[in-house]
């Protein structure tokens, strides 16, 4: 349903619940004036939280069927690889490419140097983008957990 649709839908549920509220208010008054019934019969003091009850009831349905829904968009890793050049993005690439991958995996699919490498994974390491775990002389490297959570 699109928008115009449900602004239309909504407005009609609330003049439906306003008329019928004026309806059963005037059949009461005009029961009570004409002597065909007393005040105790219906109740006032009853009538109105019961008809406020109800307006809060389909108040909060027509705010549940016309508010937005609120969806938590991926982003595309290309998008990411974006802000990145040269060797960073290479490197980057290769991280987004797998969950975890060792630093010297990395230095070798992307052709750099050691240093070059270590140097890159410093930075991105001091910016929070991964998270390096040591394994005896090597590192575990991967994205970090906010990072991964917007490819999630």
């Amino acid at each position: 349903m699109n928008d115009s649709k449900k602004v239309v839908f909504g407005i009609l549920i609330l003049s439906i619940f306003v008329l019928v509220v004026s309806v059963s208010s005037l059949y009461v008054q005009t029961q009570i004036s004409s002597g065909n019934t007393c005040g105790c019969f219906i109740p006032i003091p009853l009538f109105i939280p019961f008809i406020a009850s109800i307006g809060l009831f389909i108040g909060t349905l027509i705010y549940y069927l016309l508010s937005p829904k609120f969806n938590k968009k991926k982003i595309d890793e290309k998008i990411l690889l974006n802000f990145f050049e040269g060797d960073e993005r290479k490197v980057l690439d290769h991280l987004v490419g797998e969950k975890e991958i060792t630093q010297a995996e990395l230095v070798r699919k992307t052709n750099l140097s050691k240093v070059k490498v270590f140097r890159i994974l410093r930075n991105f390491e001091n910016r929070e983008l991964i998270e390096k775990k040591s394994i005896g002389k090597t590192n575990m490297v991967r994205l970090s957990k906010n990072v991964m959570k917007l490819f999630n």
